[in-house]
């Protein structure tokens, strides 16, 4: 078996995957060639040739995960994943998936062998990110043609101890209490943190939106701010900070501007081309912010504990409580599926409940109709006034 470099007439390179199958029936040499636009692809056919050809024999290809990754499945990854992705799928097969099943032959991993990682790990949290990248990865594997089908797509018994969670989970409730925090700030902080706060608890950005925000973004005539990258911080191995995409293609959006937001933004000066800067005017850094907002929730204990990444929680929370449309909430958010937002934040108590059931029924009454067809006159004998809230 071995893949040439070839140079047709024509002057384009082509790569050709040979593998010895075995021999035919009559006796003759099967030996398989096929022709790829690139290398990459010619090991892809060269592998599937391969696993084909040991299926046949009834015996494994004989190749490992870690080969796969290393040969396979890296080379390509590694072009295609975000900075902060990288980070993270480096992290999970160097600390969990190698030690676990690094030696394993790819055709022999099974639900029993994922599930002794699986065991293995301390929190629930982290076993199941091990699993969720384990599940990617042989997901190229069937692609490649290696593996049938996904043993990491299987149901797990996750450890019992729970991961901590990455904020205390304090939101704000209205944007009366945003604006007392807000009021507070101006008075006893620095710019830097009343620019994060704002486009956090006024305008639901993501941090990672905030940070990449520019002057440029800001429309305050229109009213308007321009949604369309982030800023994010890596490994240097991968980049370390940049400007990428934003999370999907529903993020890149257009959103007004809460009027507490406008009047306050028309009064700042602009002396550099972000809109949140450290001490030398360049782009802050998310990690430099970070211990920035720490601090000052330290120094000032009566100020609700809201952490950078709740900000944005308490926006959608207070939104909705001022009766804001779930809807126009996700297109806000930049959220890609309605379903997202719905989950994270729609949870009406069971005051809101009852108020809106109230409307609802009396605005069936006005018109005059019910499901037992009784009309307008009737209702007013039956209802002579609106229930009251227990």
């Amino acid at each position: 078996m071995a893949i040439t470099e070839r140079k047709r007439k024509d002057g384009t390179i082509v790569y050709d995957a040979r593998v010895f199958m075995g021999y035919k029936r009559d006796g003759s040499v099967d030996r398989r060639c096929v022709t790829c636009r690139t290398k990459r692809t010619a090991q892809i056919e060269e592998a599937k040739m391969i696993a084909e050809r040991d299926a046949l024999r009834g015996r494994s290809s004989k190749m490992t995960l870690s080969q796969y990754i290393d040969n396979y499945y890296w080379p390509v990854t590694s072009k295609r994943l975000s900075p902060t992705s990288l980070d993270t799928y480096e992290q999970e097969i160097r600390l969990r998936i190698r030690p676990a099943l690094g030696d394993t032959d790819i055709r022999k991993i099974d639900r029993d062998r994922i599930q002794r990682m699986v065991d293995d790990a301390r929190t629930d949290g982290i076993a199941r990110k091990a699993v969720s990248v384990l599940k990617t990865i042989l997901n190229e594997a069937r692609g490649d043609g290696l593996i049938q089908s996904n043993p990491a797509q299987a149901k797990f018994a996750w450890p019992s101890v729970k991961s901590a969670k990455r904020d205390n989970g304090v939101v704000l409730q209205t944007f009366d209490q945003i604006a007392d925090m807000l009021e507070y700030m101006r008075d006893n902080c620095s710019q830097s943190l009343q620019r994060i706060a704002y486009t956090g608890l006024l305008q639901g950005m993501r941090p990672e939106e905030r940070y990449a925000l520019d002057w440029s973004d800001i429309d305050i005539y229109a009213g308007t701010i321009s949604i369309t990258k982030a800023y994010v911080t890596a490994s240097d191995k991968h980049g370390g900070k940049q400007i990428k995409e934003t999370k999907t293609a529903r993020s890149n959006r257009v959103i007004p501007m809460h009027p507490d937001f406008k009047s306050w933004v028309e009064q700042l000066p602009r002396s550099s081309t972000a809109f949140i800067v450290n001490d030398h005017g360049e782009r802050i850094s998310p990690s430099t912010m970070q211990h920035r907002w720490a601090r000052f929730l330290a120094e000032n204990p009566t100020v609700p504990q809201v952490t950078i990444e709740n900000m944005r929680h308490s926006f959608a929370t207070a939104y909705l409580a001022a009766g804001g449309r779930v809807e126009v909430l996700s297109r806000l958010l930049g959220h890609s599926n309605i379903q997202t937002t719905i989950n994270r934040y729609y949870k009406p108590e069971i005051a809101t409940i009852e108020a809106d059931m109230r409307r609802v029924y009396w605005q069936h009454i006005d018109n005059g109709i019910t499901s037992h067809g009784l009309d307008g006159p009737n209702l007013e004998v039956r209802f002579s006034a609106p229930p009251p809230l227990t």
